[in-house]
């Protein structure tokens, strides 16, 4: 409607609709999108076979359970009803009951490395990300400098924000002996966008696979390919879907221009990867010897990493404005004069940054290249006494970190 107004005031036309400034309540699309799966699979008999072969009812108290489970009602996983339900009709078995103490210790671990990530290491790059935004989106310039740390200190700041939150919602499904699906797998170690999609909100990747993109026709548009015209279109139809996917996940997350910036620009990646693979295979190039070296695959994550990150910078300004100042500052479109003393409390003094802030983006880059997830953590977790006192630190060091700074919200309670 405000869009509307604008096109209108453009056009010198003598009206505005007023907005009724609706407050959306929490958890809001989360919530409608496994209502929508829900719908969809009983009506295609999915989730009702399932629960017919186990011999269990459908009824209302289950759908309002389904629907209303905490740990993943305000941002995520999404979850189907059928990995849900099944786990909710075993909590009473005596096998379930014999892993109470290990679903407590292991909930207490991937909790507490959620919360330490989420309060210590997002909050932290959240205070730079911040500072350097309110400056770009109140017209203002950045140095190059303070551009690129304002922009990895919001790629960072999104990555454990996210994966903090993920991890503790698993921790709190085992509190009560139920195990969410995995929804975030160290996505910035992606060599393309395609394998992003894969690892990043992985649920919602999935739901819009299974309830949009096949239902467009996915890969598979025609049923009769018998001539090269076929093919094309076939192959047209695909880079559409792939592209309407995209372009609604940024609609998805918002109504700003910058969300559909991001969705077009990501529809667009996902398109030129799909079109360079069809080369590589037209052309058989996929076993060429430089296709599988380590300066190849080094040349493709810097590649995906560095789209990422600029992306990231629609995704989070507030206005365009603020977008494409913060860009020029990065690729030295702007001047700004440098202080005469290179140290790096005065080259990042716009953004309040501190000669910490370079060691904290250093070692996150090392965190997500080179450290194992949290997933893998879990499952190769023990519940023995040094783990269980290891999560313990992680859970105590965090909970100090929050009470003596300021509250930060989790990203995704936004969406």
């Amino acid at each position: 409607m405000e869009n509307f107004n604008l096109f209108a005031q453009l056009l010198e036309f003598d009206f505005a609709i007023p907005l009724p400034h609706i407050l959306l309540p929490l958890a809001l699309s989360f919530v409608t999108f496994q209502q929508i799966a829900f719908l969809v699979d009983c009506y295609k008999k999915v989730d009702i076979r399932d629960l017919q072969e186990e011999s269990q009812e459908l009824d209302f108290l289950d759908y309002c359970l389904f629907v209303c489970f905490f740990p993943q009602l305000i941002a995520g996983p999404i979850v189907h009803h059928k990995e849900m339900m099944p786990q909710f009709h075993t909590l009473f078995c005596k096998a379930v009951h014999c892993k109470l103490w290990e679903n407590l210790a292991k909930g207490l671990f991937i909790f507490s490395i959620g919360f330490f990530k989420k309060v210590f290491i997002a909050d932290s790059f959240a205070k730079w990300a911040n500072a350097g935004f309110k400056v770009v989106e109140n017209g203002g310039a950045l140095n190059i400098f303070e551009s690129w740390a304002t922009t990895f200190s919001y790629t960072f700041q999104l990555y454990f924000d996210f994966s903090g939150y993920c991890d503790m919602a698993i921790g709190l499904g085992l509190f009560f002996g139920i195990m969410l699906p995995l929804n975030f797998n160290s996505p910035y170690k992606s060599l393309n966008i395609s394998e992003f999609w894969r690892r990043w909100h992985i649920t919602l990747g999935r739901f819009l696979k299974d309830y949009l993109y096949i239902p467009l026709g996915g890969n598979r548009n025609l049923k009769y390919q018998d001539s090269k015209f076929y093919e094309a279109l076939n192959k047209l139809l695909t880079l559409r879907n792939l592209f309407l996917v995209a372009f609604l996940s940024g609609i998805w997350h918002g109504a700003g221009w910058g969300f559909i910036i991001w969705g077009v620009l990501h529809g667009s990646a996902m398109c030129v990867h799909r079109i360079y693979g069809l080369i590589l295979e037209r052309f058989q190039l996929q076993k060429k010897s430089f296709l599988r070296s380590k300066t190849y695959k080094v040349l493709c994550w810097i590649l995906t990493f560095n789209f990422l990150n600029i992306t990231w910078i629609f995704f989070r300004s507030e206005n365009l404005q603020g977008a494409m100042n913060l860009l020029k500052g990065m690729f030295g479109i702007v001047w700004v004069e440098l202080p005469r003393k290179i140290r790096l409390p005065k080259l990042l003094e716009s953004i309040d940054g501190r000669n910490d802030t370079l060691i904290y983006i250093v070692l996150a880059f090392f965190v997500c290249l080179c450290w194992g997830n949290s997933i893998k953590k879990l499952e190769a977790f023990s519940p023995n006494l040094f783990n269980t006192i290891l999560a313990c630190a992680f859970f105590y060091l965090a909970l100090f970190t929050l009470a003596s700074t300021p509250y930060t919200e989790f990203i995704y309670f936004n969406f």
